[in-house]
This record gives structure tokens, C-alpha cells and sequence, in this order.
């Protein structure tokens, strides 16, 4: 009786532990780094068993320059088209640039956002907030900031947002 007792703990704690990692490997949401990088906006849909998620692709690009060399045009800005982050031209230097997201949950179901960046423009990204669950109407910063290290150059990448919400209930 002791020895049938003891086979039935440890059968269900390998059965709790097996299902634990399945249930961790299902609900697991982060986004793989793409094989290449989108050129124009993308939105497309993923499931598992207990999550929805809506991810939508913006490619990204800043032109960072030398406004000391004759040859550069000397127009800076930023890009204002809804379907790109463009952050335009920069002068090189210590510089930031900001633009606004705007996301709204009018239908009140719980929905976790997540935003993440690809490609070598992907360090110098950042978001006023990241990683919540949105509530009504909300305005994210995406900002770009170059360093005095940041050489002249273009850089270019895609910024993920995923919108995760549950399949029931």
C-alpha cells in the first residue's frame, strides 16, 4: 500500500511539471526576431489555446548625418506617413525624436500589449510604456535616440506591436 502511494505522488507531480511547461510554452508571447524586415505595413493574426494575438509591422528607418559636410542637403524632419516609423534625418550627435502611438480598446476586453524592436535600428528604440495591459484610450511615445557614438549612416528595422487578448472568456 506505502509503495502504491508513493508510485501515484510521484506520477501526478511529473504529470503536474510536464503540464506546467506545456502550459508556460503555450502562453509564451514573445516575438521572434523576423528573417527579413518589412518594407510596408503588416498586420497578421496568431492563436494558441488560450490567447489571440494581433501583431502589426511597421518598418523603421532614421538617416543620421553630418550637417558639417558641404555635400548633405541640409532638410531634417520626420517622416509624418501613418503606415511607417520614419524618423527622418538627424543630425549626428546627442539626438531624440519622438512619435506618437495611439491604441484604444473600445470593446473592454482585457488586452496585454507588447512592442519590440528588429534590425540595427533596434537600439536606439524605446517606448514611453511597454508591456501593458490597455485600458480605454492610450498614447505611447516611441522615441529614437542617437548617442554621440552613433555613427552618420542609415539604419532601418521593423517595430512589432502585439496585441495579445484571450481566446475565452
Amino acid at each position: 500500500m506505502e509503495i502504491s502511494k508513493i508510485i501515484f505522488i510521484l506520477l501526478f507531480g511529473i504529470f503536474v511539471f510536464i503540464s506546467t511547461v506545456g502550459i508556460l510554452f503555450l502562453i509564451d508571447n514573445n516575438v521572434e526576431e523576423p528573417k527579413t524586415l518589412v518594407t510596408e505595413r503588416t498586420s497578421l493574426t496568431k492563436s494558441d489555446f488560450f490567447h489571440v494575438y494581433e501583431v502589426t509591422k511597421y518598418p523603421s528607418k532614421v538617416h543620421i548625418v553630418d550637417m558639417r559636410e558641404e555635400d548633405i542637403p541640409k532638410k531634417l524632419g520626420i517622416s509624418t506617413e501613418s503606415w511607417v516609423l520614419d524618423f527622418g534625418i538627424l543630425p549626428s550627435g546627442e539626438n531624440s525624436v519622438k512619435k506618437i502611438m495611439t491604441f484604444n480598446n473600445s470593446d473592454g476586453e482585457e488586452k496585454k500589449v507588447n512592442m519590440v524592436a528588429f534590425g540595427n535600428i533596434s537600439d536606439m528604440v524605446s517606448f514611453s510604456n511597454n508591456n501593458f495591459y490597455l485600458e480605454g484610450f492610450e498614447e505611447i511615445s516611441v522615441f529614437l535616440n542617437a548617442t554621440e557614438d552613433t555613427r552618420e549612416g542609415n539604419y532601418t528595422g521593423e517595430i512589432d506591436i502585439v496585441i495579445q487578448r484571450k481566446r475565452f472568456g
